[in-house]
C-alpha cells in the first residue's frame, strides 16, 4: 500500500495556509504608531498648599535615542488652578489646559507650569515617534511627571531620588514601561496611576492572527480528510 502524503503537499490549501502563517509568525514586528495613557493623580495630601508647579519632562537617555514625542492633552483638574503661564525648555511647546508637546531632538525638554493643588487632575499623554513606530538601538527616552512646592525645587508625594511621581520608559525595543513610585516612606500608595486607553499596532498582529487562524485550522482539516480519502483509496 503507498499512502499519498497530502497533508503538506506542495500547493495543498494546508501548506499555503501554514506558510502564510509562518511568515507571519516570523516577519510581523510587534510595533506601534502610538501609545495613550490615562494619568490620574491623587493630590489630596496637598491640596491645601497656595501654591506649587507641574513638570512634564521627555528626555533621551543618549543622543543615538530614536525621536519620541509626548503629546499632553485633556487635562482636567478637580479644585486645581493652573497658571496662565509656562516656563519652557529645549523642544517643548504649548500651555495646558491646552495641548503639550515635547519632543526628544534635545538633552533636556521641559515645560514647567504654575499650578495650585486642588484634590486631583488627569490627562491623556500619547507617546510616539520612530522610538515606537520602528524601534532599535541601544538607548531610549524617558516621559517624567514631577509636582513642586512653590519653590520650584522640592518634589512632592515621591520618594523617587529624581523626584518624579510618574515615569513612562520608551525602550529600545519599542515597549513602553510605566513605573510609579510611594508618596512618602511611610505611605507607599503612589499618587500618580498610568492606564493604557489605545494604541495602534502595525501591523495589526492580533486582527491577523484572529484573521490566519480560522483559514489555517479549516485547511488542517482539509487535508486531513483528503489524507484518508488517499489511504483508504489505496488499501
Amino acid at each position: 500500500m503507498k499512502r499519498e502524503n497530502t497533508v503538506m503537499r506542495r500547493g495543498s490549501p494546508l501548506w499555503v495556509a501554514t506558510l502564510c502563517l509562518g511568515l507571519w509568525l516570523g516577519v510581523a514586528p510587534a510595533r506601534a504608531e502610538f501609545v495613550t495613557y490615562h494619568v490620574d493623580v491623587n493630590t489630596t495630601a496637598i491640596s491645601n498648599q497656595p501654591g506649587g508647579y507641574l513638570d512634564f519632562q521627555l528626555n533621551p537617555s543618549d543622543s543615538t535615542a530614536l525621536s519620541a514625542t509626548a503629546a499632553v492633552t485633556n487635562f482636567r483638574a478637580t479644585g486645581g488652578t493652573l497658571a496662565p503661564t509656562i516656563s519652557l525648555e529645549g523642544d517643548a511647546t504649548g500651555l495646558l489646559p491646552g495641548k503639550l508637546t515635547l519632543g526628544n531632538s534635545t538633552a533636556f525638554n521641559d515645560a514647567f507650569q504654575g499650578f495650585t493643588f486642588g484634590s486631583r487632575f488627569s490627562f491623556d499623554l500619547t507617546l510616539s515617534g520612530l522610538a515606537l513606530d520602528q524601534p532599535g538601538g541601544t538607548s531610549g527616552s524617558s516621559f517624567a511627571l514631577s509636582l513642586y512646592q512653590s519653590d520650584g525645587n522640592t518634589p512632592l508625594l515621591t520618594t523617587d531620588p529624581n523626584g518624579s511621581v510618574l515615569t513612562i520608559n520608551l525602550n529600545a525595543d519599542g515597549v513602553p514601561s510605566v513605573q510609579t513610585f510611594a508618596q512618602s516612606p511611610t505611605d507607599s500608595t503612589p499618587v500618580a496611576t498610568a492606564s493604557l486607553v489605545g494604541n495602534l499596532p502595525e501591523p495589526s498582529s492580533l486582527l491577523l492572527l484572529a484573521a490566519a487562524l480560522p483559514g489555517w485550522l479549516i485547511a488542517v482539516r482539509y487535508g486531513r480528510q483528503r489524507a484518508r480519502q488517499g489511504c483508504g483509496a489505496g488499501a
